[in-house]
């Protein structure tokens, strides 16, 4: 996986980049309510600081998180106590027992190094599915990845963050800088992050879920405000 956050894991929710994981959680309990059950079990691939484990730490379910990043994990094993975190690559990593449900989420499906890994993750959360679960997971459209190109500073009182966006249509793929000078008494920690991201035309997404063994695929806009012909983003709810 290219994108193995380092010295930007310990300030990555401090710089708002939670804000995901508090969308994702809020989704996810509407998800069990309108089953009327929730799962006992969860694999979280691309688990990051583990943000929606201690969102989600009230609802009874078993986490195990999973990330190639170790400086995340480390994140995630302070606050999220109890909870088993794997360091390991989401396509191959085996952990020998299936789970009510796989999520993948946060633009995690759009970082991998390309299309043959990511449908090898996809069948890897088969593979750690039961039968009758769920695999969860969002994706970045062409359109999404696009809005990527801009240059973006939001100043606070601790921080000041500078996301640099470029997007190059042929390749359909964007390259991300961020750049963050983090208060620290008088003086500023700097944090620098480069990300690729890596989006594919919706009909190789589909039709890779179906060679991995899905057999129903739900696509919707994860902005219902959007058409799903024109969604920036969309969610996945795989059977």
């Amino acid at each position: 996986m290219r994108n193995a956050y380092g010295g930007f894991a310990r300030y990555y929710d401090f710089l708002g980049w939670d804000k995901f994981a508090k969308n994702a959680a809020v989704r996810l309990k509407a998800f069990f309510k309108l089953r009327r059950e929730k799962p006992e079990t969860i694999l979280d691939f691309a688990c990051g600081t583990g943000e929606l484990e201690k969102l989600l730490a009230g609802t009874g379910i078993r986490f195990t998180g999973v990330d190639a990043s170790s400086e995340m994990l480390r994140m995630a094993r302070r606050k999220c106590r109890g909870v088993k975190f794997v360091r390991g690559d989401v396509a191959t990593v085996r952990l020998g027992e299936k789970f009510d449900m796989v999520l993948f989420l946060f633009d995690s499906a759009n970082h991998m190094n390309s299309l043959s890994h990511l449908l090898r993750v996809f069948k890897n959360a088969r593979h750690h599915l039961r039968e009758g679960g769920y695999f969860v997971f969002d994706f970045l459209t062409a359109i999404g990845l696009e809005r990527w190109e801009h240059i973006d500073i939001r100043r606070k009182k601790d921080y000041t963050v500078i996301t640099n966006g470029f997007y190059y249509p042929d390749e359909l793929e964007a390259d991300i800088f961020i750049e963050a000078f983090v208060k620290k008494g008088k003086l500023y920690d700097r944090v620098y992050q480069k990300v690729v991201a890596r989006t594919y035309p919706p009909s190789d997404i589909l039709k890779g879920l179906g060679a991995s063994g899905f057999e129903k695929i739900l696509a919707s806009p994860y902005d219902p405000a959007e058409e799903i012909e024109e969604a920036s983003r969309l969610w996945f709810v795989c059977s």
